[in-house]
């Protein structure tokens, strides 16, 4: 009798220390979560309108001038870091301003259309924004040379 009420005993004191154990394991996953949502939300969001453009066909000496327009979409202030382009027959302009939270910016791109031929060309675009802090903007079309007719 004695050993069933030990052995009872013990069923239930596992029994409950198991359920402590699984609502700690709830309670530290539930704040764990929290504060990855805080941190998420605590970042700065870049979203442009569009991450490409498409200059069709066009011919040489046409405008080239493209603008990549973005928001803020975070709670702290973006910064674009930097701005590389693919090749040196694309210009980049950007501020170097902090973009305050939902407000605008723009990235001004000119490409070389005195270059006859093919447009693939990329601009990346790197940012504080640590879900995205690279983004790739693309250039596409044709250059073709005005004949005289």
């Amino acid at each position: 009798m004695v050993i069933k009420n030990i052995k009872r005993l013990i069923k239930n004191w596992l029994n409950y220390s198991l359920g402590v154990y699984f609502f700690c394991f709830l309670v530290v996953i539930s704040f764990d979560s929290n504060a990855q949502k805080s941190k998420v939300n605590n970042q700065p969001k870049i979203v442009f309108e569009t991450t490409s453009h498409d200059y069709g066909s066009i011919f040489a000496g046409d405008e080239g001038e493209v603008d990549f327009n973005f928001k803020n979409e975070g709670r702290i202030p973006l910064l674009i870091n930097n701005v590389v382009s693919s090749c040196g027959c694309t210009v980049v302009k950007w501020s170097k301003d902090p973009i305050l939270p939902n407000q605008q910016g723009v990235i001004k791109v000119a490409y070389n259309t005195n270059i006859i031929g093919d447009i693939k060309r990329s601009i990346t675009v790197s940012t504080n924004d640590q879900s995205q802090s690279r983004i790739v903007l693309i250039l596409t079309g044709k250059v073709e040379l005005k004949t005289n007719k």
